[in-house]
């Protein structure tokens, strides 16, 4: 009985180094994730405050520190690294409208790994 035990395990053990040596080009495809820096541009006459929340470079949950955009301006926030293809919660202040957010998609496609992705507001 443990001989045969101890069969099925070898056999079980020899299976998935196979299968795991054979998954192992599919772990290559990681390096095809894209990372991106978020700057944002302001159409407004107001001053916008903002941050975000969503996947960084890691896989991790997070949200950024606070940035502010002058009238008509750009910002980028720099210092964090978003996952293209995911959408990241944009949140954002104006004087007059107060605190919102929206889901803002961060093409995968439109961009190449370690880019300035721009985000605008009204």
């Amino acid at each position: 009985m443990r001989t045969v035990r101890r069969k099925l395990v070898i056999a079980i053990l020899a299976a998935a180094a196979a299968f795991g040596g054979l998954a192992a080009p599919g772990a290559a495809s990681a390096a095809d994730a894209k990372n991106v820096t978020l700057r944002v541009c302001s159409g407004s006459n107001e001053t916008v405050k903002f941050y975000f929340v969503g996947e960084n470079q890691y896989g991790d949950w997070g949200g950024s520190r606070f940035w502010e955009i002058a009238p008509k301006g750009c910002t980028t926030a720099w210092g964090y690294w978003w996952k293209a293809g995911q959408s990241v919660e944009f949140h954002h202040r104006k004087p007059s409208t107060g605190w919102r957010w929206e889901p803002r998609l961060i093409s995968y496609n439109d961009t190449r790994d370690q880019a300035v992705y721009d985000l605008w507001i009204g």
